[in-house]
């Protein structure tokens, strides 16, 4: 599979529900629920941060690994790397599945999304919009690796621990930094989401699992 290059591209105007950004709020029916994982300081539930939602229209045409319909959302929970809490819920090893989740919308569920904005807790940083676009240039030095169905450049070793092994790179963020807000992943890593290749082939999103890796 050829690597999809996520591209940022900051926009004036706002985007329009079911449009593909990074950071911004998920658009979703009605009927699916934000994901969520647990504080570990109180035990309350809280929404998973959205990393990006891509519709499945604007990838490129040579992509057979995805439909070219319907809408993907990234979530994790990256909020210890914004200062939140002491430990991790995502580290240098493989996952549980509730601290990264991705959600498939189908194409037949697209005309139902609604912005969910309103339930995320107001206290919380805001991460606006940014439009992206997606190709297979990959970006100037000065931007970051975001990467679609890329190769996992930043493992050091030949395979993922059992019972891992042949999983592949669905989605990698790399480190960032903006006017509010800064994500440094292990000396400026990158968070990547792994899926089991029949999974992905039968778009089963219910196992993706993170990893954060440095070189």
């Amino acid at each position: 599979m050829k690597p999809i290059f996520i591209h940022l591209k900051p926009q004036e105007q706002p985007l329009k529900v079911g449009a593909s950004h990074w950071w911004g709020y998920p658009d979703l029916p009605p009927e699916v629920d934000i994901p969520v994982t647990t504080d570990p300081e109180d035990g309350s539930e809280y929404c998973l941060t959205l990393i990006c939602q891509i519709n499945l229209a604007d990838l490129p045409a040579d992509c057979t690994a995805l439909p070219h319909k319907g809408l993907l959302l990234f979530f994790a929970d990256i909020a210890y790397y914004r200062g939140d809490w002491d430990e991790p819920a995502i580290s240098g090893y493989i996952s549980d599945p509730d601290v990264v989740r991705v959600l498939y919308i189908r194409p037949e569920d697209m005309d139902r999304l609604e912005n969910r904005e309103y339930q995320y807790d107001p206290e919380e940083p805001e991460l606006e919009a940014v439009a992206i676009t997606l190709n297979h240039r990959r970006p100037a030095d000065d931007q970051p690796d975001n990467i679609l169905l890329g190769e996992a450049e930043h493992r050091e070793w030949e395979d993922w621990e059992p019972p891992f092994e042949g999983w592949i790179e669905l989605l990698q963020m790399d480190s960032c930094e903006g006017d509010d807000y800064m994500y440094n992943f292990m000396d400026w890593g990158v968070l990547s989401f792994l899926i089991e290749p029949r999974a992905l082939r039968h778009l089963d999103f219910s196992n993706v699992r993170g990893i954060v890796l440095s070189t």
